[in-house]
């Protein structure tokens, strides 16, 4: 009779083990639309920053961001300043290759095209940006920071 009720016990124990088995796995993907978001900066060729620093080329109250519409249209693109951390941060629409306008100040404005690709390791499968080209030249990515840099 010992031997059952040890061998019961040890049975529940093991069956409480296993329904206890951790959701890490679970992964739940948003629900709502969340944009692909590009961190844009400036610098010059000596690496003074050309919007964030005491006396900017390019203020950032004076920047425009737009793309251009299949009719001609201007259609302005939402975007947010970050002076804290010195960045531009530009909501892109989520596909493979795409064209947006920075207007820097009245006659000064790059063509900045992008590429993305559906990250085969995120669960939710999403776009991840995987270049920025100013004027056809291409813009340094900072891991770290995770900014995109144009030299000017």
């Amino acid at each position: 009779m010992k031997k059952y009720l040890k061998l019961l016990l040890l049975s529940l124990v093991f069956i409480t083990v296993g329904a206890c088995k951790s959701n890490d796995d679970n992964v739940y993907c948003a629900e709502i639309y969340i944009p692909m978001v590009s961190n844009i900066n400036y610098l010059n060729e000596n690496g003074k920053d050309l919007i964030f620093s005491d006396n900017p080329l390019y203020p950032a109250e004076g920047i425009e961001i737009y793309k251009i519409a299949p009719n001609d249209q201007r259609i302005s693109l939402p975007f947010t300043i970050n002076s804290e951390q010195k960045f531009i941060a530009v909501n892109l629409e989520k596909m493979e290759n795409g064209t947006f306008y920075i207007q820097l100040k009245p006659g000064v404005i790059d063509r900045v095209n992008y590429t993305a690709k559906i990250d085969e390791g995120d669960p939710c499968r999403d776009y991840k940006l995987m270049e920025l080209k100013q004027n056809d030249k291409s813009g340094q990515y900072d891991k770290k920071t995770q900014v995109w840099t144009f030299r000017k």
